[in-house]
């Protein structure tokens, strides 16, 4: 009892028992019979139609959206590192801090602006959004520390007070917007 031809799930039927059983290696199947994708799986990481090539993510966002989406949380994260440095006076997770606020800031720049707002204005929108929060927030606590009774000018103090992580704060802040953005 001689198999007839392949099928398309690739099992060739055995006409006697009416069973399929699996191809054998080497045995082709006929064109005929041969399966066809309706499109090629490269397409579907083509360019989505109606999208800039220099955005990423769909058409939809807006100028102010991403403004909005990058002040806000620079805001929150500038509360945040006030709170720490000055009330509380921690130094060591302001630099966790201000990455966060980097992050949250490029994201919502990224989110806010969609595909509307090409990628270099947004990272531009959430670094800018980032850097001033963090410089803001710093200027903040020096100023707490004045009303406290400090002299010291802003570089002495925050050297005093922060050490490296004065420094660390905006680059930290800078490079997590400008990378999430």
């Amino acid at each position: 009892m001689e198999p007839s031809a392949p099928d398309q799930a690739g099992t060739a039927r055995d006409e006697a028992a009416g069973a399929r059983r699996p191809l054998d290696p080497g045995e082709v199947v006929p064109t005929a019979v041969r399966r066809t994708l309706a499109r090629a799986p490269s397409e579907r990481y083509g360019q989505v139609h109606g999208t800039d090539e220099r955005s990423d993510g769909p058409p939809h966002g807006s100028l102010r959206g991403a403004l909005i989406g990058a002040i806000v949380p620079a805001l929150v994260g500038g509360a945040a590192l006030v709170v720490l440095g000055s009330p509380l006076a921690l130094a060591e997770p302001l630099v966790l801090v201000a990455l966060g606020l980097g992050i949250a800031t490029g994201l919502g720049a990224r989110r806010g602006g969609g595909g509307a707002v090409e990628r270099r204005r947004r990272r531009m929108l959430a670094v800018s959004a980032a850097l001033i929060a963090v410089f803001v927030a710093e200027i903040v606590v020096w100023r707490l520390a004045l009303a406290q009774g400090g002299d010291l000018a802003f570089p002495d103090y925050e050297l005093q007070a922060f050490g490296p992580v004065g420094v660390l704060q905006p680059v930290a802040a800078g490079i997590a917007a400008w990378a999430a953005a």
